[in-house]
């Protein structure tokens, strides 16, 4: 290495050394912790000096790491899945409106928190403020507050408000809506709807959440920039998808893809757990709905009908449930095996495991990609839909609907995913694409972070598209001065060639003549045209 090189080396990693960072994570949903956590993990490791407002503290926390806790002030999030619904809105209007309540009411109470309030008024200084991004955008005056750049955390693919918010193309020709379970290959009507639904989400974005998150930012800051323009001015976002598996798209620099980054090799699997993986000569299929929605609440019939196909298969059936909140009426497959709490990860990653039978999230998807291991979706909740249609293209899925499901359903199901041999090459080959990466998500979302640290916010990365109105993004002007110009051509030829034939041609026969021979059947073009300018002798 070069003495130059060297000192650059030198000079980038003392300014990113020992930053002040505040995070804000408002939201009470141990899936999207499990990839923040990691990354506070992570920049906690780097000597950085952090301040994290959270639910889930750390249980020995370092001492370059103060937490104000938020555990207890907001129930758990969880989806229970007897829960019937009599709306006429849509599942996916009324699962996006769902998120944007619980995250405007998260911020809400966070807001009025003694700690939080304290940390407004302080004389603390921060080098930068990560906040999570999305379903509400109330802590973003933090940045303002603390004169500082924020870096933006996303659990999911990119939402159509975040993309508009950092200039990001939306593409909806080919880029399935958040909500929707379409594909990258869309039909006319499929299309229609998907930009329709884009279109509606940013205005119901705009009204059910940044309208009242306005609200409670100026009451806990007080006056300020508008949240609207505070959004455009993100320095960074680290969003949890990947091409490999979600959609492939454009991207602005300020939008980095570091989906898979909650993956954790750490993990280590209970002594039972692995006995009971290591002597499953006839594999193992591993049921689990995340930690929001919990098997024991679906319907017992429902439920009773998955277990006589599961009492069928020569497997033994992992599931993560508590067998005591089961109806005391259903019975229980022998071949079921059930615990309260499963490290999901390494467990999957077992090389008996056979199968995943999951809701789809989107955390449980990277996993199961991960380990190379075939899945059964069943959709239940925002993006689940979007997962599971996106993993079925790829053919290492099958997708169940719960609702419209039976015991035949779950019976060709699982014989057609445990004895094609198709899904399970195809999911290791997109698990060699998915880790094929230069860095691993982890190290990648840290390189970024340190990357705005070093360049004091990295303003470089924003995208000129911001600053520009819906007209000129959208080339409408460009479009009207085309039309403009072609109309004026136009109407100067016309005119040009009508003067030419009145005043200057003087061979082409008499008006008479020339009708005789418009209503004969060998007309000419040319005569046509001498008909059109009305051309007359002179």
């Amino acid at each position: 290495m070069s003495a130059r090189m060297l000192w650059l080396v030198l000079v980038c990693a003392s300014v990113a050394h020992a930053a002040r960072i505040l995070a804000v994570l408002p939201t009470n949903t141990k899936s999207h912790y499990a990839m923040y956590g990691r990354l506070i993990d992570a920049l906690a490791r780097k000597n950085h000096q952090l301040t994290v407002i959270t639910h889930f503290t750390m249980k020995n926390p370092p001492t370059n790491v103060e937490e104000i806790n938020l555990a207890g002030t907001i129930p758990e999030i969880t989806n229970n899945l007897t829960k019937q619904h009599t709306s006429l809105k849509p599942d996916a209007v009324r699962n996006l409106e769902q998120i944007m309540k619980e995250c405007v009411h998260a911020c809400e109470v966070v807001s009025q928190n003694p700690a939080v309030k304290a940390l407004v008024n302080s004389s603390k200084t921060f080098d930068l403020v990560i906040v999570e991004v999305f379903g509400s955008e109330c802590f973003l005056p933090f940045g303002t507050r603390f004169k500082a750049p924020v870096v933006g955390l996303l659990s999911s693919v990119p939402l159509p408000w975040v993309n508009e918010q950092l200039g990001n193309p939306e593409g909806t020709s080919y880029i399935p809506a958040y909500m929707l379970g379409f594909g990258q290959s869309m039909n006319l009507w499929e299309r229609f709807v998907n930009t329709i639904a884009v279109i509606y989400s940013k205005i119901n974005y705009k009204n059910k959440s940044q309208q009242p998150s306005q609200i409670i930012a100026d009451r806990l800051f007080g006056p300020g920039p508008k949240l609207e323009t505070l959004a455009q001015n993100y320095s960074l976002v680290l969003a949890n998808s990947h091409f490999s598996i979600n959609e492939v798209r454009p991207l602005v620099p300020a939008l980095i893809e570091v989906g898979g980054l909650h993956l954790d090799n750490s993990q280590v699997l209970p002594k039972e757990l692995k006995r009971l993986l290591d002597n499953s000569h006839e594999g193992v299929i591993y049921w689990s709905f995340g930690s929001m929605s919990r098997i024991e609440t679906i319907p017992s019939k429902k439920l009773a009908q998955i277990f006589t196909a599961i009492s069928e298969l020569s497997q033994t059936v992992l599931v993560r449930m508590d067998r005591q909140l089961l109806a005391r009426n259903l019975t229980v497959p022998d071949n079921v095996y059930t615990m309260d709490w499963i490290p999901q990860y390494k467990t999957l990653c077992h090389p008996n495991v056979k199968l995943f039978i999951s809701h789809g999230g989107l955390l449980g998807t990277q996993e199961a990609v991960a380990c190379g291991v075939p899945t059964l979706m069943v959709p239940l909740y925002a993006d689940q839909a979007l997962n599971g249609r996106a993993m079925s293209d790829r053919g290492v899925a099958r997708i169940i609907s719960l609702k419209d499901s039976c015991t035949d359903t779950w019976r060709e199901t699982f014989y057609d995913l445990l004895t094609d041999i198709r899904y399970k090459e195809n999911a290791l080959k997109l698990r060699d694409i998915f880790l094929d990466r230069p860095l691993p998500p982890l190290e990648t979302g840290i390189y970024w972070i340190e990357y705005v640290l070093r360049h004091r916010g990295a303003g470089h990365l924003r995208s000129p598209a911001l600053d520009l109105s819906y007209t000129q993004y959208l080339l409408l002007d460009v479009l009207a001065l085309s039309i403009a110009i072609t109309s004026l051509a136009i109407y100067i030829l016309h005119k040009l060639f009508r003067y030419l034939c009145t005043r200057c041609i003087r061979w082409w026969p008499k008006d008479i003549v020339l009708e005789k021979r418009l209503f004969r059947r060998n007309i000419s073009l040319f005569h046509c045209f001498l008909w059109i300018y009305k051309v007359k002798t002179n």
